[in-house]
């Protein structure tokens, strides 16, 4: 057995039991595995009732209705329903006073509920109606904006923080003013250097539009080494292995047509929209599509690093969780489903056990030898676990990083740091491994008492286990995003590496052009809502 195939399975158990000693911040870290309780499930609750919350706002002014009129026509910006009917409605002098306060009460209700909630449940991915609670503390917000004389500030406050919101909202401006046409190339067989023939004319066309090369060719011009760069840039910004040969990922990548890209856009601004809105003072981010985390602390980029995530059989879900301590030379605790393929190969090849430095403990927990396993029970009830203590062919590495969930994630260090050089970087079992590791942990430790590098790296030199709970809880965001935006708010598409982007795009898609006819038929009178002629 290798030393990658000891690695290949490495997330699927749940997280180690830890026994905390009040005295100090060393731990007995057995590598048995805690059970985690499932969270409880949340009854539904009705939809509030916008027209009767929207009575309960007072204070309007012809300042208060222009300014929350104003900001309705930027919803589109933000890939949402056109709220322009309500807008012009709000301003139309002809109508009543009290007919334009209902009419902007609905109408902010609906963007600041959409912008702060989202348009879709995360979860469920069907309309996301407000709930009474919710609409409350918007009222109360909106009523706080007109105390303080701007009510703009309403719909600020509602805007994801989110750090590259803004870019991909310029990128939806973009793409609203001047929809963009995308050359594609037609299906066929993958695409080399040295091949020639329409499908390269095409492909050459398309490298041209995206600016990754200048137009100085001519039809029928084989594939050549410019093409081929050209190639391999595209295929790195969107994350796929630049190989620099069309194959059939890359071909699925260029022909996503416009209309798709734009939904692919908006869902993404959707995805920003469900994420919590108190991210942490220091907190983490991962983006699995793009294998990356950030830390962040202040509202400021702290550090980078690169990430493997899991393969797509066992792709690495999405939540937020807080990190409450990490393990420096941390054991592994093989679950049953991953331990009993190593228990067969054990079983052909005892010594692999003393190689490795596994341990067996039988169902009472007492330490057993390979020699000592009951073969007979393997396809009954098998009393067996094993762990592999600290060193280096354990695949946990020098550290790990614990933020108790029901999918029993978390960030560790690996043994398989050569394979950080790829640009496609699904290789783990569900977990994410992060590069320099060690770094990521005098972070996370920065404000802990006593844990500067130099006590980690004093630590990890030697072979015990040492846990560190964490004096303040950092909260960690794993989210799966196929379109992100850079420092200098230019923005790249990524190949759908789990292909989850299609049901939620799919669903956005049927709730925009829903909320989008309803939203006419409210300011209209057909949704029995308001009742107002808007001809």
């Amino acid at each position: 057995m290798s030393g990658a195939a000891l690695a290949l399975v490495t997330c699927t158990s749940a997280l180690a039991f830890q026994t905390a000693n009040s005295a100090a911040d060393s731990v007995v870290d057995t590598g048995a595995e805690a059970a985690i309780s499932p969270a409880p499930v949340e009854t539904a609750r009705p939809p509030a009732d916008l027209a009767r919350w929207a009575d309960r706002i007072s204070g309007w002014t012809d300042v208060h209705r222009e300014a929350i009129a104003i900001s309705l026509f930027d919803a589109p910006s933000h890939g949402l329903p056109d709220l322009d009917h309500y807008a012009r409605a709000i301003l139309d002098g002809t109508r009543s006073e009290s007919e334009r306060n209902r009419l902007a009460g609905l109408a902010y209700l609906r963007y600041a509920g959409w912008l702060e909630h989202g348009l879709i449940d995360a979860t469920t991915r069907a309309p996301r109606p407000l709930v009474d609670e919710e609409a409350e503390v918007l009222v109360r917000r909106l009523q706080r904006a007109f105390d303080a004389g701007d009510a703009i500030e309403a719909i600020e406050d509602s805007t994801p923080r989110v750090r590259d919101y803004d870019a991909l909202r310029l990128e939806m401006m973009r793409v609203m003013a001047v929809t963009p046409i995308w050359s594609g190339v037609a299906p066929g067989a993958s695409l080399a250097v040295g091949d020639q023939g329409d499908r390269v004319d095409q492909l050459r066309t398309r490298m041209t539009a995206e600016g990754l090369l200048d137009a100085a060719w001519r039809d029928g011009d084989p594939f050549d080494v410019r093409l081929e760069t050209a190639l391999r840039r595209y295929q790195g910004g969107a994350n796929l292995a630049p190989t620099g040969r069309l194959d059939q990922a890359t071909l699925r990548q260029l022909n996503l047509p416009p209309d798709r890209r734009i939904g692919q856009l908006m869902a993404n601004l959707e995805q920003r929209r469900w994420r919590t809105r108190d991210l942490g003072r220091r907190h983490i981010w991962v983006n699995l599509a793009d294998f990356r985390l950030e830390a962040w602390e202040n509202g400021q980029l702290a550090r980078e690093h690169e990430v493997m995530v899991g393969q797509q059989a066992s792709s690495t879900p999405e939540f937020s969780e807080d990190m409450q301590y990490i393990v420096l030379n941390p054991w592994w605790g093989l679950p049953t489903g991953s331990a009993r393929p190593r228990f067969q190969s054990f079983r052909r090849n005892p010594a692999l056990v003393r190689e490795y430095g596994f341990r067996i403990y039988d169902r009472s927990g007492a330490p057993i030898s390979v020699y000592e396993i009951d073969w007979s029970r393997w396809d009954n009830d098998w009393p067996y676990r094993m762990s592999q203590p600290p060193g280096p062919t354990n695949p946990m590495g020098e550290v790990k990083f614990i933020f108790p969930n029901s999918n029993n994630i978390y960030i560790h260090d690996t043994t398989e740091r050569d394979r950080f050089v790829s640009t496609r970087r699904d290789f783990s079992a569900g977990c994410i491994r992060v590069r320099d590791p060690l770094a990521l942990a005098a972070w996370v430790l920065a404000e802990q008492d006593g844990w500067d590098r130099e006590r980690i790296d004093e630590v990890t030199a030697g072979s015990s286990p040492r846990v560190i709970w964490l004096d303040d809880r950092i909260p960690v965001h794993i989210a799966y995003w196929t379109v992100v935006g850079d420092s200098n708010g230019e923005v790249r598409y990524l190949n759908d590496l789990y292909r989850r982007d299609g049901v939620v795009i799919d669903a956005y898609l049927a709730a925009y052009e829903s909320e989008s006819g309803e939203a006419i038929a409210a300011v209209r009178g057909g949704a029995g809502v308001i009742s107002a002629s808007f001809d």
